[in-house]
């Protein structure tokens, strides 16, 4: 557990680089189950010679591995002993129970990954999950960090509504928090944060049980049964962009 920790302290300091792409993938059923999944891509980090040697070396020191080649899967469960805030419920823990962490370093493949997935039996469960999460980000605990890069969904620090009524998926999304990360900031430390995230993007994809008859999401792509938007994390703090809205599909 102290080799796991410590790679996703250092892939997540490494993410503040810029190198990386947030994905964010709703698989939804038509019975109103699915999966939600958060998937952190810093291959690029890997593909950069800076980055990756950099990682390769806190490697070696911390492990004595002379190779970066790890494939890891490990749920929440594993870290209840000391690792999560005590304040959290016993419904808190259950949620996290299901959730599962894989990560994927390889530096013959040329992948960095970090993916969490969370299966959920409603809309309701999933509103809980992200409730779970944002208690983790407030309250801190070893996973705290990790948390406030899923954040509520739409992009690290918001907070997602969900409800499926009839054929349409609905989402409320309060980026409110979102501003206040730059506000807080002082005009160095914005120029340097804007240059460091000059290329990082976050991208949602809908999987729908049936085609797509529309959807009021801003510049959103349909195509078919899937709906993706796709935005610059420089775009969403500066510009606060709404990333909610409804997705209405025929039967499948």
């Amino acid at each position: 557990m102290k080799y796991f920790s410590y790679v996703v302290c250092l892939v997540l300091a490494l993410a503040t680089s810029g190198c990386f792409e947030m994905l964010e993938d709703v698989y939804l059923n038509n019975d109103g189950t699915g999966k939600y999944q958060i998937t952190i891509d810093m291959s690029g980090m890997l593909n950069d010679p800076f980055m990756g040697e950099m990682m390769k070396q806190g490697m070696k020191e911390e492990t004595g591995r002379e190779v970066l080649e790890i494939d890891s899967l490990i749920s929440f469960s594993d870290m209840q002993e000391g690792g999560l805030p005590a304040t959290l419920t016993d419904k808190d823990r259950a949620i996290l129970d299901r959730t599962e962490m894989r990560m994927k370093m390889s530096e013959s493949e040329k992948v960095g990954k970090f993916v969490i997935t969370f299966p959920f039996q409603s809309m309701s469960e999933l509103n809980d999950f992200q409730k779970t999460f944002s208690k983790l980000n407030e309250e801190g605990g070893e996973q705290g960090g990790m948390s406030g890069l899923m954040g509520g969904g739409a992009m690290a620090n918001s907070s997602s509504t969900w409800d499926l009524s009839g054929r349409t998926l609905n989402r409320v999304v309060d980026a409110g928090d979102a501003a206040g990360m730059l506000g807080d900031m002082d005009e160095e430390t914005i120029g340097m944060m804007k240059m460091m995230m000059a290329d990082a993007s976050f991208t949602t994809t809908y999987h729908l049980p049936g085609r797509v008859k529309k959807t009021t999401i801003e510049n959103a792509e349909v195509d078919g049964k899937t709906v993706v938007v796709s935005y610059k994390f420089l775009d969403i703090l500066e510009d606060q962009p709404d990333t909610g809205g409804s997705i209405k599909f025929k039967k499948n």
